[in-house]
């Protein structure tokens, strides 16, 4: 952005020359072409570009994607310019370079700086600057105003090398620094429609004010849509805390002597009592950002990773209440540190609450840490209570508060009373009381406990009405909170599960993708929705005298078509088995990484079975992953770092996946056995439709030393014999390829074009096999054959009795013997076409070749990439 900043002056000067009419670029050929036109409307001279209708112009500016070829379309004229600057500035992206990359190397130019600057600067500052520099210049003024952030759509900050990123840590000066100019930047993007900061450095509460701000001057309202944040340690830095073993990551709750495990949480025995929460405390002595969450307009996707406070549950409460007829993906993770703090284990018993419903910003809340349900109770503590079944306020005794009812505005800094004024709790008594109030007389003809009421409006407010203590009013009725989340999208990452809260507040049959990371009590997450979530006949078939359901008239009342966990267990793979209708299922990552050195607690053969059979058709992203969870301290004498093997493919599970079954599958991530690497290879064009695969280990590879360049060449030496294969990134161990077309004009990426190599066919079988190893050539002839035998193979483990209701589309009946003939017709097809020289190009004679790019994984564009790291 630096450099268009500078340059375009000089640029639109140049264009500009001459009357100070920059319109008559684009006019005067229009104008010009009228006139020369003869009357058989014949022209002097062709079309040029610049002629065209801006409107066109318009669409074929859009297709160019690169930002640097914008940059320079915008130089050349101003017309052009005018159609590249919304594009240019649609994002605003600052991506890391990699960890290894010394600092003076990259921090030269510092992008963020300067891109903020340049969205930042004001129009007339802008406008005397460039009068100043350019005084000869007419054209400056129509470009001096400065209103690049007005295109912004997207505003993210990515994560980076730790050195370099906690010098924009929020408790230093330039942390300071560059959250005041992100909050001026943000102020004027009134187009924003997504803001992620995953630098975890710590996010202002200007910048939220910032958020919540746009649209305030706009017609259309806020477009804001999305909001990404990771935030940072917040413990005292001064203070040495020991480092976190990765084996206390995901373990269980810890539950007190005596106590036990109920539907919402820990229930502590009946003579213990919980700690006495904290008396309220002034916003000067706070040591959390406020506002945060709260100030955000509705939204349709909200992320919050790391947390570690528990005020930005409370706050997070607040916006979820706000979007929870547009909330449509939710995300939350608990930081590492905090893990196994109160505020984040479920707990259950008569004294407790979710939130505190009078507490005006979270440094108010006299509720203390211990909440109900935990932290999802907390985040669904005002749209859903938990206590609904009995009693709707389970608060002190401060019931007799006065408390106001009616609509709030947004909470702001401004109005918020002195942090000084006493509050009145008695923190001992968390005693059960139902609390409701007496009519109001507004004609609205029911009345508000104070659990079901809005906060508080900061400074002025409606009357309060005061709430009784003793007994409830006759012709009274509660307004109970029994709101469910309707989620497309929920992923936790070390949260502990309240199976009442995961039951009851969330709309399960809206949900599509679903992650479960080092969250307690997931296993009885599996086992309550198998048990709920059971498909139902809805209609019957005869069986001689005795009526059966039909395998084919089945309700199945589950939409998930993304699981992916971190802990596999036959809870889970029942559950897939049972409730998710055959050939739905999309993505499925399954990983095994919480046990320690313990084997996995469901086989191979038992996914393979439950889960890839079933569902073979639809699965388009597979991973498996038996490995341990990777530490960052030395492992223990005489643990087992080969847990991977567990799930390492055996012969009859790769044949299945490579036989072409399993039409849909585009990323693949799993381990293989060294003996069976060639079958792969040769099996590799039954599947050309793979576009990533990942295959971190290889067991008893058979040289000591471990070289994923040469596997990766052997798999694209086959990619070069068989064009159709369209398989584009290759991860292997720790390294991760690209595979490149290369043409005499440059190279692109594998999959580009849509004749691939075919389209330059030029040369003879004999000749390819002659330039390549000739075991390779081998397994290529061999396919065929073998294809016929393991599908032989792949028909009988289907006939395995399986009692499971499923549809017509059940993939273990869907398969008749015309198929199975059809499909050896294919094979003979493909074999013949071996022989066919059209499908080969010899190389060094001009045409398409291809070569591997060493590259870093791409975890934003291959999903399994992202996945191998089993965090959010």
């Amino acid at each position: 952005m630096a450099a268009l900043t500078t340059a375009r002056p000089h640029c639109l000067a140049d264009i500009g020359s001459g009357d100070g009419n920059t319109n008559t670029i684009v006019s005067e050929p229009l104008e010009g072409n009228d006139r020369q036109g003869g009357q058989d409307g014949s022209r002097e001279r062709p079309l040029n570009l610049l002629d065209l209708p801006v409107d066109i112009l318009r669409l074929i500016v859009k297709e160019i994607t690169h930002t640097n070829d914008l940059t320079a379309l915008a130089l050349t004229n101003s017309a052009l310019h005018n159609l590249a600057i919304p594009l240019i500035y649609s994002r605003f992206d600052i991506v890391w370079p990699d960890g290894n990359i010394t600092a003076t190397e990259s921090k030269s130019v510092d992008a963020l700086t300067y891109g903020l600057s340049t969205l930042c600067l004001g129009s007339a500052f802008a406008r005397a600057t460039r009068r100043t520099a350019y005084p000869i210049s007419r054209t400056v003024g129509k470009f001096a105003g400065n209103e690049y952030a007005k295109y912004t759509k997207k505003f993210s900050l990515g994560n980076g090398p730790k050195d370099w990123v906690e010098e924009y840590m929020i408790t230093k000066e330039s942390g300071k620094m560059l959250g005041t100019l992100v909050a001026l930047a943000i102020a004027k993007m009134t187009n924003l429609e997504a803001f992620v900061w995953d630098m975890p450095t710590g996010v202002l509460s200007d910048i939220f004010m910032a958020l919540g701000s746009l649209g305030e001057a706009e017609d259309d309202g806020c477009k804001l849509s999305r909001v990404w944040i990771r935030w940072h340690d917040n413990s005292d830095q001064l203070v040495a805390t020991s480092p976190v073993h990765p084996s206390m990551i995901g373990a269980p709750a810890i539950v007190p002597p005596g106590s036990h495990v109920t539907p919402v949480g820990i229930m502590l025995p009946s003579d213990a009592r919980h700690p006495a929460p904290r008396p309220p405390v002034s916003y000067s002595a706070y040591h959390c950002e406020y506002p945060t969450f709260s100030v955000l307009p509705p939204l349709k996707s909200l992320t919050v990773l790391d947390i570690d406070e528990l005020s930005y549950l409370d706050e997070m409460a607040v916006l979820i209440e706000r979007s929870k007829n547009s909330l449509r993906e939710l995300r939350v993770g608990i930081a590492v540190k905090a893990a196994n703090k109160d505020f984040v284990q479920p707990w259950d018993g008569s004294g407790l609450r979710q939130v505190d419903h009078r507490a005006r910003w979270p440094g108010e809340s006299t509720i203390g840490e211990r909440r109900l349900g935990g932290v999802l109770g907390v985040l669904v503590g005002k749209i859903y209570d938990i206590r609904k079944g009995t009693v709707a306020t389970l608060a002190p005794k401060r019931a007799l508060a006065e408390i106001p009812v009616g609509p709030s505005p947004t909470p702001s800094l401004a109005t918020s009373p002195s942090p000084e004024t006493p509050v009145e709790t008695d923190p001992a008594s968390q005693t059960e009381v139902v609390a409701s109030v007496k009519e109001p007389q507004n004609g609205a003809g029911q009345t508000v406990d104070d659990l079901d009421i809005a906060p508080r409006a900061l400074g002025k407010g409606h009357p309060p009405i005061k709430a009784e203590k003793s007994g409830r009013p006759r012709n009274s009725r509660r307004i109970r909170l029994d709101g469910k989340l309707k989620l497309e999208t929920l992923e936790l990452e070390r949260v502990p599960l309240s199976m009442q809260v995961c039951r009851s507040a969330f709309d399960w049959s809206a949900l599509t993708s679903l992650t479960i990371l080092d969250c307690a009590q997931h296993d009885t997450l599996w086992k309550v929705l198998r048990k709920s979530c059971q498909p139902t006949p809805i209609g019957t078939g005869t069986n001689g005298s005795t009526k059966i359901p039909s395998p084919a008239a089945f309700q199945y009342q589950l939409s998930l078509k993304h699981i992916h966990t971190d802990s596999t267990t036959p809870s889970l793979i029942a559950f897939i088995k049972e409730t998710l209708a055959p050939n739905t299922l999309e993505t499925l990552f399954l990983q095994d990484r919480k046990r320690g050195s313990s084997p996995p607690a469901v086989q191979l053969d038992a996914i393979f079975k439950g889960a890839l059979k079933r569902h073979r058709t639809s699965i388009q992203k597979l991973l498996l992953d038996s490995s341990a969870k990777p530490s960052t301290h030395p492992p223990p004498v005489g643990e087992n770092n080969n847990r991977w093997k567990n799930w390492v493919l055996n012969t009859e599970v790769l044949t299945y996946i490579t036989s072409g079954r399993m039409p849909n599958l585009r990323e693949l991530a799993v381990s293989l056995d060294y003996k069976d690497w060639h079958t792969f290879l040769q099996r590799l064009p039954n599947i050309p439709h793979l576009h990533s695969i990942n295959i971190p280990n290889i067991a008893d590879y058979v040289h000591p030393n471990f070289e994923p360049r040469e596997l990766a060449y052997q798999m694209t030496d086959i990619i070069t014999l068989r064009p159709e294969i369209r398989l584009c990134y290759i991860g292997i161990g720790a390294k991760c390829f690209e595979i490149l077309e290369s043409r005499d004009t440059g190279s692109r990426k594998k999959g580009d074009w849509n004749g691939g190599l075919a389209d330059d066919a030029a040369a003879s079988a004999e000749a390819l096999e002659a330039s390549f190893d000739d075991d390779i050539a081998e397994l290529v002839q061999d396919a065929v054959e073998d294809d016929s035998a393991t599908e032989e193979d792949d028909n009988e483990d289907e006939s395995d009795d399986d009692n499971t209701p499923t549809s017509v589309a059940d993939p273990d009946d869907s398969h008749t013997e015309d198929e199975e003939d059809g499909s050896d017709k294919d094979g003979e097809e493909e074999e013949d076409s071996d022989d066919d020289d059209d499908d080969f190009v010899e190389p060094n004679k001009g045409g398409v070749k291809l070569r591997l790019r060493e590259i870093l994984f791409y975890d934003d564009k291959v999903a399994v990439f992202k996945a191998r790291h089993g965090r959010l």
